[in-house]
């Protein structure tokens, strides 16, 4: 998984040094400035004051030190917990399942927590490979439990749900009742509570790949240097259904061996620079490397995640202070997976399935 780590743990290096030469330095300059002040009838204040300070001086970095290794000791405790979660939680994807290759990466706006409202996972039937992402409302540890409720009812259902369509359904029938269920000292506002979320099916052995999309940004297709934004029909965000019912709609598209996806939350599209203009998502994923034949599949998708992880920072100047998650998927042929011919365009009078408009 693509770690942006590195940023974080810069930040907060700083964030300790200044903390710790604070608390080291105050104590120490109001002891100085005290002792000057109660002894202003001594002829040789001066010396007093130089006195004073070279022995105030190793306490101050006394207390520098114990400072600091207490801060340090408190960001490990916490960090240690939330990685906990997050692995059990949001189990690192596999670099191959099926026939497709797979890339994720994971960017929590709670600060140290490193867990948020944000998630992904994915599931495998006897011929089809399916994957979640999703976003719940608000950020943070606040939104975890429902995070743990959407990803609970995903990995029950879909190795055994026939179609994503049925998939869909129980996940909001799920979710539904985690809410109806819900404590109400912690839920609430629980009429409020939603989740956006983007369900993809990419079966063995074909052309097409199937998704089912409940308000959530659409993914990202790149093929042969052409990057597309891919729409299907959406329906109402995930915890909704009692209030507009419109039920699940499954649309198609193309996904040959040449093609790579990329799913993500809203905190890539929203992350902002200081002058407020929004990541150009589209723009900026044109200049990215979606194809090195020299190099393995799962190699190159997570390139290209550290390749977006750095455009957003040289974008914002930091990472976004928003939950992010990405998920970059692809079919592979080396071995575990059939070599596909190039896709051929989708029959959307077959079932339910609707064919996808590249915006």
């Amino acid at each position: 998984m693509t770690d942006p780590g590195r940023w974080t743990d810069r930040a907060e290096e700083r964030t300790m040094a200044r903390l710790a030469l604070i608390g080291g330095t105050v104590p120490a300059v109001f002891t100085v400035f005290t002792v000057c002040a109660a002894v202003p009838v001594c002829r040789r204040q001066k010396v007093a004051c130089h006195v004073m300070g070279l022995a105030t001086a190793p306490v101050a970095a006394v207390a520098f030190g114990r400072l600091h290794r207490r801060y340090r000791r408190r960001v490990a405790d916490a960090r240690a917990v939330s990685d906990a979660v997050h692995r059990v939680l949001l189990r690192p994807l596999p670099a191959r399942i099926g026939g497709l290759a797979l890339a994720s990466g994971y960017h929590a706006g709670g600060g140290r927590a490193r867990v948020g409202g944000d998630l992904y996972a994915v599931a495998r039937t006897d011929t089809v490979t399916r994957v979640i992402i999703g976003d719940v409302r608000g950020r943070g540890l606040s939104s975890f439990p429902d995070v743990i409720a959407i990803l609970g009812s995903f990995r029950e259902w879909a190795p055994r749900a026939p179609s994503p369509a049925d998939l869909s359904t129980r996940l909001e029938a799920s979710f539904v009742r985690y809410l109806a269920d819900a404590d109400p000292d912690t839920h609430a506002d629980a009429a409020e509570h939603f989740a956006t979320a983007l369900i993809l099916e990419v079966p063995d052995g074909e052309a097409v790949a199937r998704m089912v999309d409940f308000g959530h940004p659409p993914p990202v297709r790149a093929r042969s240097g052409e990057v597309v934004m891919l729409s299907g029909t959406p329906c109402p965000p995930l915890g909704l259904s009692p209030l507009c019912d419109l039920g699940a709609h499954e649309s198609a598209f193309e996904l040959g061996p040449c093609d790579t996806l990329l799913l993500y939350t809203d905190g890539l599209v929203e992350a902002r620079d200081r002058a407020g203009v929004c990541f150009p998502l589209l723009e900026r994923a044109a200049t990215w490397t979606w194809d090195d034949r020299l190099r393995r599949c799962d190699d190159r998708l997570r390139d290209v995640l550290a390749e977006i992880l750095e455009d957003i920072v040289a974008h914002c100047g930091a990472l976004p202070a928003d939950d992010l998650a990405m998920v970059a998927p692809a079919r592979h042929t080396q071995g575990g997976g059939a070599v596909l011919p190039h896709p051929a365009d989708p029959d959307p009078s077959e079932g339910r399935i609707r064919p996808l408009r590249p915006d």
